[in-house]
């Protein structure tokens, strides 16, 4: 029983490992001649995973499974970034030290080097940090 009706699927060129980022020329799109016997969904459309960090090792030559790649992280840890805090009229912006990688939307703790504090942020779709509580 196939999952999906897709006349093409995307496959690997050669062995991708977690923590890549997968790019075009990576992968490469065949026909499929009939449907797949498989039980998971799996990408048939480059767009779907280019750009995206691999979240596991995906084998040359086999179907992507939907999921086996995430978004490429903005802020990888240890990296210094500044965070923008504001209430009302008052806006404060410090730099921070990311404790772990992060990608758009996604909460993130952050040490400030003077103080020691740590604190979340969100961070933004330009990589920028937000906070509510310094």
């Amino acid at each position: 029983m196939a999952v999906q009706a897709a006349e093409f699927a995307i496959v690997a060129k050669r062995t991708i490992y977690p923590g890549q980022v997968i790019e075009a020329i990576d992968l490469k799109s065949i026909k499929l001649i009939r449907q797949p016997q498989i039980s998971y969904r799996f990408i048939s459309n480059v767009s779907e995973i280019v750009g995206q960090q691999a979240k596991r090792t995906i084998l040359p030559g086999r179907f992507i499974k939907v999921g086996s790649a995430q978004p490429a992280p903005l802020i990888k840890a240890g990296s210094l970034k500044r965070a923008q805090f504001s209430s009302g009229a008052l806006a404060i912006s410090l730099v921070c030290v990311a404790l772990s990688d992060a990608a758009a939307g996604d909460t993130i703790r952050m040490r400030n080097p003077s103080s020691g504090k740590i604190f979340v942020a969100q961070v933004r779709s330009d990589g920028s940090l937000i906070t509510g509580a310094l």
